[in-house]
């Protein structure tokens, strides 16, 4: 009787263990298609802009404004390659495209923007500057923050630069100084999602 028991004992325990391994599998399985799912959903996001030449994840509710609507923001013939401005119309994006004549040319991104801040400095001696730093993604971006001031009231601004296929892309960001904290996390991660290349890429509409 004691050898029948042993093993029927070791049937079950057999048992148990396929079924352990079995649920194991069914949980790796699971976070495989769950992780599949999360790249394909950011790949979605994704935003192809053919006037900068990348792609990248535009924060909710920002909109592209068309020619019209950009000559009335900007008066200047020399606008932005692309404006962007959200729903609320508190804040904008904008990219301006310089191609260098040199594509060989190894651009100090660092000096280019020191140099920048010296620009604003001498424009307005109002602007206050707070951060810099940079952006660890697919294309060098590099960037910088200040407030100015415009009308009655305070604006916050993210300048930053990025290095693409011997094109140097300036952009920025704007919005009421009192939504900085809001929107500042945001663009920072928008700037990580900038890609080249990408054949899932949607063109912007």
């Amino acid at each position: 009787m004691g050898k029948v028991r042993s093993e029927g004992m070791e049937e079950i325990n057999k048992d148990n263990y396929i079924d352990k391994v079995f649920l194991q599998l069914q949980k790796r399985l699971k976070n495989i298609e769950l992780e599949a799912a999360d790249r394909v959903a950011e790949s979605n996001k994704l935003k192809w802009f053919p006037s900068i030449g990348f792609a990248l994840e535009v924060p909710d509710d920002f909109l592209e404004a068309d020619k019209e609507n950009s000559t009335l923001i900007y008066f200047s013939e020399n606008r932005p390659d692309l404006v962007l401005v959200h729903s609320s119309a508190h804040a904008g994006l904008t990219f301006q495209t310089a191609i260098l004549e040199n594509k060989t040319y190894a651009m100090d991104l660092y000096h280019e923007r020191e140099r920048i801040c010296q620009i604003l400095r001498q424009t307005d001696g109002k602007n206050v500057f707070y951060d810099q730093g940079n952006v660890t993604g697919n294309l060098p971006v590099i960037w910088f923050d200040y407030k100015s001031f415009s009308g009655d009231e305070w604006i916050y601004n993210m300048i930053f630069l990025i290095l693409s296929s011997g094109k140097l892309v300036i952009g920025s960001f704007n919005c009421i100084f009192n939504d900085h904290e809001k929107w500042r996390p945001v663009i920072l991660k928008m700037l990580k999602t900038i890609q080249t290349e990408d054949d899932n890429v949607k063109e912007y509409n």
